[in-house]
């Protein structure tokens, strides 16, 4: 075995197959997967619902981030997801002002959304972003598999 076979075994080792740092205990799946197996696919789809065509990013981000909340949030139990919600729709400052009524009511839609639409997925998202790729919106995202 030459000099370059070695590089490339410990390369692997340390890696992993497809060149993504894998921190201890962590299994990397393969980034090759079908579009509708992607959890970027998913929150495209729930995304493509809530913004209108030709929306600035900013829209596009804020959208992108109460969805990945009530996906997050949809995957804890009962109590758990009670308790968060009430968190949530806590006065920040003495006062529940409207937004944040409406905020609340935002997530608990979107967390019925993602139950009705992708009920069996229980992958927890990670990390997330929406930005602009030629004329379209790109969402990339990384989630922990089940």
């Amino acid at each position: 075995m030459g000099k370059a076979s070695r590089k490339k075994i410990a390369h692997r080792s340390v890696w992993g197959p497809d060149g993504g740092m894998a921190p201890p205990g962590i299994r990397l799946v393969a980034a090759d997967l079908p579009q509708e197996e992607k959890i970027s696919h998913a929150l495209a789809v729930l995304l493509q619902a809530e913004v209108p065509d030709g929306s600035p990013l900013a829209d596009y981000q804020a959208a992108l981030d109460f969805i990945v909340l009530a996906w997050n949030l949809s995957l804890l139990g009962t109590d758990e997801r009670t308790a968060a919600l009430r968190k949530l729709a806590m006065p920040r400052s003495g006062v529940v002002d409207a937004t944040q009524r409406e905020a609340v009511r935002a997530v608990e839609r979107l967390m019925h959304r993602k139950q009705a639409m992708f009920p069996d997925d229980r992958r927890q998202i990670m990390s997330w972003q929406a930005r602009f790729k030629g004329d379209s919106v790109r969402v990339t995202a990384a989630a922990l598999a089940e």
